[in-house]
């Protein structure tokens, strides 16, 4: 009988410590936003504008020059917000310029200052950066960037002096901010050889060590039952079909097979930046484990976009975003969104050509500005998320390149940029608490098979299901996270949805149906 009594007892403290994350973080609405790609530039630097400063532009039309102004309406958003967590998963300065680190703390501080928590990763730009420079005309001088060590020391209120555990050969942490919550920082730049191959490294991966640390921490917090966000400033994995052929370097490298042990180890979210897009894709695993990397924009490069998240007492992350529109800068006639979509539609095309014309492209100069319209189209969709409808003249230029035997390639990856794979770029709802799902359940249900109609409606419409004697668990939630309509449902596949009593917006209907869910945006008018 003793036996027994310590065999169930030691059972049940087992079950309450695996559940205890979930349950814990099950008990309040967490909210979290995430930045990224800040690359604040202070302007002391700018000593005088010219040649030397253009010609960097050139390269990268990031709006360097307005981004103290951006950072000044970005994170009077954020304290207006105040969220309980900040994640920023890295290049938070321009080029890792010492000064720019200093100043972008100052924002951070203020959050600090008003009981936000906030956590960074570090991007490619911001460490052993050769390009750190002050701009005076014509001329160029480097000035003092920072070291892996003394990023670390700059911000330890950020991540590490809060860290469970830090990972001694990386710039890795693992911090537990709110009981039964894990974030878990993963650091997958490459800036040692920096200085001497004279320019940043722009490609990323993990070093075999700091993968398995990282994993290490992953199978901990499933093993506890923690709920675990994951955040790294590359992308986990491709966001469109034939990223990794062309823009490789936003990508870590063996991306498929490192996601897909990131995946069936436990873990359902990465937060990621690097590419300056607002895009959000969803791998699942031959095992059924599911992961989404939530890309998000550079808060200098139109749409200047934050994420704003809820995490809700029944673990559902229901993600939406804002993005800064309105600044203290001379933008002329135009708004500041105007003005910064303007600065891409007039300076993407020089960089185009120019990649398109050197290798390992090679394309000639004729050819070259005459696809460039289509691309830049794309690319600036692509940045904004939610790519759709292309002008007729970028869908022509498309099938022609796609009839192209040297450049094809071209046409087909165009093609899979406005494919836009799932899910919505903006609006989510993610199930952070659903283990590896039933196979037969997921045969029935998909998004291809479920069919919500009118949609836009007035806020009544009808759902049509599959046959299933399973009860199917209905909600409906706001662009704030919150839940606005519940509903369950059995035996019936016609489900009439009223939500006529609320205000027109757009809002996401989640099935959830055994360890299945599903979610579709639906809007009212």
């Amino acid at each position: 009988m003793k036996k027994f009594y310590f065999v169930f007892l030691f059972t049940s403290v087992f079950l309450m410590g695996t559940i205890n994350g979930f349950s814990q973080v099950g008990l309040q609405n967490i909210k979290i936003c995430v930045i990224s790609d800040l690359h604040y530039f202070d302007t002391t630097l700018l000593i005088h504008d010219g040649y030397a400063f253009q010609m960097y532009l050139a390269q990268d039309r990031k709006l360097l020059k307005e981004s103290n102004a951006i950072m000044v309406s970005l994170f009077d958003s954020l304290l207006a917000e105040h969220p309980d967590i900040v994640l920023i998963p890295g290049d938070l300065t321009k080029d890792g310029e010492d000064a720019c680190h200093q100043k972008i703390l100052n924002f951070i501080l203020k959050l600090k200052n008003n009981n936000i928590k906030v956590f960074v990763a570090p991007g490619n730009h911001d460490i052993n950066n050769p390009h750190a420079l002050s701009f005076n005309y014509d001329t160029v001088t480097p000035v003092l960037s920072i070291t892996p060590a003394q990023f670390k020391i700059l911000y330890n209120n950020y991540g590490y002096s809060a860290a469970l555990k830090t990972d001694t050969a990386s710039l890795s942490y693992i911090v537990e901010p709110i009981a039964g919550l894990q974030i878990l920082s993963m650091d997958v730049c490459r800036y040692d050889n920096n200085y001497a191959n004279g320019e940043p490294e722009t490609d990323g991966g993990f070093k075999p060590h700091v993968l398995q640390w990282c994993k290490d921490r992953i199978n901990e917090a499933r093993v506890s039952g923690k709920v675990m966000l994951g955040m790294e400033h590359h992308n986990l994995f491709e966001h469109y079909a034939g990223q990794d052929a062309i823009f490789g370097e936003y990508i870590i490298d063996d991306y498929d097979t490192i996601s897909t042990q990131l995946a069936n180890l436990g873990l359902k979210v990465i937060f990621t930046g690097h590419y300056h897009a607002q895009d959000i894709v969803k791998k699942t695993t031959t095992l059924g484990n599911s992961i989404y990397d939530v890309e998000t924009g550079s808060a200098i490069t139109y749409p200047c976009p934050y994420r704003i998240m809820n995490l809700a007492t029944d673990t559902m992350l229901n993600i939406t975003g804002k993005h800064v529109t309105n600044i203290n800068y001379n933008t002329g006639t135009m708004t500041f969104q105007q003005y910064a979509k303007n600065s891409l539609q007039t300076g993407l095309p020089i960089q185009i050509i120019y990649m398109l014309m050197s290798p390992p492209y090679n394309v000639d100069s004729a050819t070259a500005h005459a696809i460039e319209p289509a691309i830049t189209e794309t690319f600036i969709a692509h940045f904004g998320g939610n790519e759709s409808n292309p002008s007729a003249q970028t869908l022509a230029t498309i099938a022609m390149l796609k009839q192209s035997p040297t450049y094809g390639f071209i046409g087909y990856i165009l093609e899979g940029i406005w494919t836009d794979l799932a899910p919505d770029d903006w609006t989510v709802s993610i199930d952070l608490n659903t283990p590896t799902y039933t196979v037969g359940v997921a045969e029935t249900y998909n998004l291809n098979n479920i069919i919500l109609f009118p949609n836009p409606s007035l806020g009544i419409c009808n759902l049509l299901l599959p046959e299933t004697k399973d009860k199917v668990l209905i909600k409906i939630f706001d662009i704030n996270g919150r839940l606005v309509y519940e509903k369950e449902s059995r035996n019936n596949q016609n489900v009439v949805i009223d939500v006529s009593d609320k205000a027109a917006g757009q809002y996401i209907i989640q099935l959830k149906i055994n360890n299945t869910v599903l979610s579709k945006k639906l809007i009212i008018k």
